[in-house]
Parts: C-alpha cells; structure tokens; sequence
C-alpha cells in the first residue's frame, strides 16, 4: 500500500513540474514600443526677443494746401475706406477765385501774345524787304518772346491753382480703416498738419533688438515664430525683412519682422515675443523627452534597440530642451534606434516589437 501511495505521489510531482515548465514558456512577452532612429541637427534652445506689434504701411495723412474742413467723412476712429474715397474737405472757395482770377489774366496775355505774334511777323517782312532797320525787326522779336514766356507762365500758374482745387479734397491712398484723429471738422489746418493716421492692416510689423553676439546668425528673409500675449495658443509665422548694420547705444542691432494680417487678428501696440531657434557649429542628437528615464542617482539612461530587437541601457548626458527634444552630449551615435514610447517598462535584455516608430 505503502509503495502504491509513493508512485501517485511521484507521478503527481512530474505532472505538475511539466505543468509549470510549459507555463513558463508560454508566458515569455515580447513587449510593443514606439522607437525613433537617431539622427542630427542644427535647432538647438530657442531665442525669444519682445516687440510690439505696428502696421507696416501707416500713413498720417494731411492737406498739401491750407483751408477749413468742411466735411470730414474720416473723423471716427476705426472707420474703413477703399482707396480713393474722401476722407476730408476743406472749403475751396478761396482756391476756386484765384482760378477765375488767373484765368482773367491769362485771356489778356493771350490777347497781347497774338499781337506780338502778329507785329513780329509784319516786321520780319518789312525787315526782309529792308523797308526796316535790324534795330526794329530785334525790337519785336524780343517783345514776342517777352509775351510768349508771360503766356506760358501764366499757363502754369493757372494749372497749379487749378490742382489746389483738387488738394482741397483728402482721398484714401489705400484700403485701410483710421487709427487716429488729430483734427476736427470746421477746425483751419495748415499744408503738411496730420489729419489722421490711416492703417493698411493687411500686413504688421515687429522691432526687435538683438545682441552684437547673434546678429550674425540672424539673415534676411528667415522664417521665424511670432507669439502675443493677447492670442494665447496661436503661433504666427513672421520673416525677418530688415536686419540692422550698425549698433544702438546698448550694443545691440535693431531687426525687424513683418507678418501678415489678413485673418485681421493683430492690432497696432499688441505685445509679443519673436523666437529663433539658435544655431550651432556643431550638429547635435535630439531624442523626445518621453526617452529618457532618470535614475536613482540622477544619472539618465535610454534605451536602444539593438540586433534581434532585444533593448539595452545606454547611459547619456542630456543638454538644454528645446522644442525637437532634448539634446544629447554623449551616449549615442547617428543611426542608433531609441525606444521613445513604454521606456518604464522595460527590463535588460527584454526583446520588444517596434509599433509605429518614428523616423
């Protein structure tokens, strides 16, 4: 009995012991992670400068004659006009007598041009015909011309009083809207006094100061990155238009950055921030943040993948975070392959499957 009793007991132990070698081997995991493979860069940390945000094409109009403003269409801050529409008037009626007054005087010096004209002919005959003297026949040819230069001064005169009457009435040179009123109507302004500012809005710019130290990383043409305190979220592309040649007082040169406005979201005096992203000599290895995973002693470890997808800790040195990753100084090399996604679970050794991985 007692040997029966011994060999179920043997028999139990192997069943159990094959039970848990087969168990074993199917519970070996092959663990998905997302990876990247390690490339490098010119884009390290972010420079941001703040300016203050202006329209591009801002002119203050004024009357190029003086007068008083009759009518004054432009005299509400924010109003739009197309170009060629008036803005303001002033009474022409002064400007509108001088040109009857000049157009007077102009019939009479007509009159005596035809007469000079006649007169020198009639002595240009007698003088050929020697019926005259050389004296005489100088004589009207001198007051000819003398009333040939009176008709055509008096001429010009006469177009420029005319085009006084034009000056009279301020157009929109442009489409644009009013940003600024300096005068009222019924108020005499003077030639050359600002009426209004008047503001395009299509286009904005920003002036910026940047050190003598990265001025000359900084080129025409550049694209660059445009945020302002009162659009939270929204990230404009602006380019660098104008970058200066000489130095301010505080060893700095001034750059400016033009954005367009079409979606008519920027307003003349907003504040913002214009990012660069810095250059380096030397090109760098970036890696997502998600790679890293810190350890107990503060020291940064990643993981990579190696032949047969089996992972592996690779200590590195971090450097500064920018908006591609972090940099890495040492531990990896151009054409490695990072796990960038599931770093926390993953042991020495442990062969993984690659899901989506970033190139």
């Amino acid at each position: 009995m007692k040997k029966i009793l011994l060999i179920i007991l043997l028999m139990t132990f192997l069943i159990v012991s094959g039970c848990e070698k087969k168990k074993a081997a199917v519970e070996e995991v092959i663990r998905p992670v997302k990876t990247m493979k390690v490339g490098e860069s010119h884009l390290g940390r972010q420079w941001s400068f703040s300016g203050t945000a202006e329209d591009a094409l801002e002119s203050e109009l004024s009357f190029r004659v003086s007068g008083k403003i009759i009518s004054f269409p432009g005299d509400q801050i924010g109003r739009k006009f197309r170009a060629g529409e008036v803005i303001a008037k002033l009474d022409p009626s002064d400007y509108e007598l001088e040109v009857h007054q000049i157009e007077a005087q102009l019939e009479q010096v007509r009159a005596n041009y035809t007469f000079a004209k006649a007169d020198v002919d009639r002595v240009t005959q007698l003088y050929k015909r020697k019926v005259t003297s050389k004296s005489e026949y100088d004589q009207a040819v001198a007051d000819f011309r003398s009333k040939e230069a009176q008709l055509n001064a008096t001429a010009k005169m006469l177009d420029i009083a005319r085009k006084k009457i034009k000056y009279t009435t301020l157009l929109a040179p442009f489409d644009g809207w009013v940003s600024k009123v300096n005068v009222n109507i019924h108020q005499n302004v003077q030639s050359g006094q600002g009426v209004i500012v008047f503001n395009a809005g299509r286009q904005m710019k920003m002036s910026i100061s940047l050190p003598d130290t990265l001025i000359s990383q900084i080129s025409e043409g550049e694209d660059v990155e445009v945020t302002f305190d009162a659009l939270p979220g929204k990230i404009l592309k602006g380019i660098v238009m104008e970058v200066g040649i000489g130095a301010t007082q505080r060893a700095s040169f001034p750059v400016k950055v033009y954005l367009n406005n079409f979606s008519k979201l920027l307003r003349s005096g907003m504040s913002g921030n214009v990012n660069f992203s810095a250059r380096t000599e030397k090109l760098q290895i970036f890696v997502p943040a998600s790679a890293i995973v810190g350890n107990p002693d503060g020291s940064k470890h990643v993981w990579v993948v190696e032949n047969g997808n089996v992972v592996k800790s690779r200590k590195v040195d971090i450097g500064s975070l920018s908006s591609i990753g972090v940099m890495i100084k040492n531990g990896l090399k151009v054409g490695e392959t990072v796990v960038t996604r599931g770093v926390h679970s993953l042991k020495e050794g442990m062969k993984v499957k690659t899901v989506g991985g970033l190139s």
